[in-house]
């Protein structure tokens, strides 16, 4: 498949900050932007914790963030934050980032980058099978949206959506550094490959050294994908979907080989795109604050050859998933149930370092089988405070962990809240037949508490 060039690129960017400026140049594309400064504490509270020396952070963060609802033309959803000390932990989360422009009372354009519900299974679990993640903490991603040009069709009862972009941002990963060969123990939310291997039956220290490829070469890159829905939101629904695109992740390769000088092995990564094709189908009914469906997704990697026959690299399997769910919803109370199984989707190394006894650099999916349940709280009380909060528990067997994830915002005013996080994790051994992200962060529990005003 060719590739759109620099040309393009530019064409493109030039375009989206003429939109950008064209919109503005109407009162209605001012939006009213709401800012909210953090500060916040985050620790790991686990007695087996040894990511990184320190096991205390302090973050200063804003968030800006512009009303969904609104007939504003310009629409964000911004975050960043510093860590005090740990520069490894600074991130800016640029979750939505579009302009819109509306044709017609049923048909809308946009701009941008944008989240749309591509499939229920897929943002109901985080996995970022359609829509990339933030994982600067992989226990708790969030999603972003898919950068390009939407087309929205608005009628009573279906709503149609086309998608396509010369452009492709992946999952925005915890950050790393390598010096002296060697992954800084900086970051504990990055997953740090072995340190070592077995050579003559000794461990021998391992020098890596990251092949970062040209930024064209992963951002330029074409996806397209539309939606139907049809039927009635507050009754029977169905949604159909399809997207060709890059996968939110990368294909990490390696080569390595002995330095007999120095008795180190040393390995060369390098990180690849490849394309899948993806359908996804959701069915729901829903009767007052009650709401049960199922939804489901077929998703086909490409077996296209993209890394040098020299290099260990991984390939991927087709997978259907499927997730049933309900939920209840009062507005003040609210209770979820649902269920995960991923059938396929397998990670194996193929090349001279592969071992089909060792666990594959990289997964597709964070767990292959899960349940969760979950409770939320919509509470006001006097004097405008109100209490929102979510607390999950999430179990599986086939994969063998247990995760609690709880957040918390207690509004004490129309400025000022107090926030607070906690995830738990408990997880068996990593192991081949056993690949999960849970269980790569079983030492990570986590405590975050802190103060955020709006201005």
């Amino acid at each position: 498949m060719a590739f759109p060039g620099r040309p393009f690129l530019g064409t493109f960017l030039s375009s989206l900050v003429g939109a950008a400026l064209f919109l503005s140049a109407s009162p209605r594309a001012f939006a009213q932007v709401q800012t909210e400064m953090r500060v916040f504490s985050d620790s790991f509270i686990s007695p087996s914790f040894e990511a990184t020396q320190k096991t205390n952070y302090q973050f200063v963060g804003a968030q800006l963030k512009t009303d969904p609802f609104a007939e504003e033309n310009l629409k964000m959803d911004v975050a960043g934050g510093v860590a005090m000390g740990a520069p490894l932990l600074n991130y800016l989360n640029i979750s939505e980032l579009y302009v819109q422009s509306r044709q017609s009372e049923t048909e809308t354009f946009y701009i941008g980058r944008k989240k749309i519900l591509w499939n229920e299974l897929d943002a109901r679990w985080d996995l970022g099978v359609w829509e990339p993640l933030f994982k600067w903490n992989p226990l708790s991603p969030e999603r972003q949206g898919l950068s390009g040009l939407f087309w929205q069709v608005d009628k009573p009862y279906y709503t149609l959506v086309l998608f396509a972009s010369p452009l492709y941002l992946p999952d925005q990963g915890p950050s790393f550094e390598i010096e002296n060969g060697s992954f800084v123990k900086g970051n504990p939310w990055f997953r740090r490959p072995p340190e070592s291997i077995r050579i003559w039956s000794e461990a021998t220290a391992i020098d890596y050294n990251f092949e970062k490829p040209n930024e064209s070469q992963i951002v330029l890159q074409n996806s397209f994908g539309m939606k139907l829905s049809f039927g009635d939101p507050q009754s029977l629904r169905a949604q159909l979907s399809y997207a060709y695109k890059p996968s939110n992740q990368l294909a990490i390769g390696y080569e390595g080989n002995l330095d007999v000088a120095q008795l180190k092995g040393a390995v060369e990564l390098q990180p690849q795109v490849f394309y899948h094709s993806l359908a996804g189908a959701d069915v729901t009914y829903k009767a007052n604050a009650f709401r049960i469906g199922v939804s489901g997704m077929w998703d086909r990697p490409n077996k296209d050859e993209i890394f040098k026959a020299e290099w260990t690299h991984p390939e991927f399997s087709d997978a259907v998933l499927l997730s049933p769910f309900m939920e209840w919803n009062n507005g003040r109370w609210g209770v979820s149930l649902q269920h995960l199984d991923i059938f396929g989707g397998d990670v194996t190394e193929k090349g001279e370092l592969a071992n089909p006894d060792r666990a594959a650099l990289m997964t597709r999916y964070p767990y292959k089988q899960a349940q969760q349940v979950a409770f939320l709280t919509n509470m006001s009380f006097r004097k405008g405070r109100k209490l929102l909060s979510k607390i999950s528990y999430t179990y599986s067997e086939k994969n063998d962990f247990e995760l609690i994830r709880v957040s918390t915002r207690f509004r004490l005013s129309g400025l000022w809240s107090v926030i607070g996080e906690m995830q738990m994790v408990r997880a068996g051994a990593l192991t081949a037949s056993n690949q999960n992200e849970i269980a790569q962060f079983v030492n990570n529990d986590r405590l975050m508490v802190g103060a955020a005003y709006v201005f």
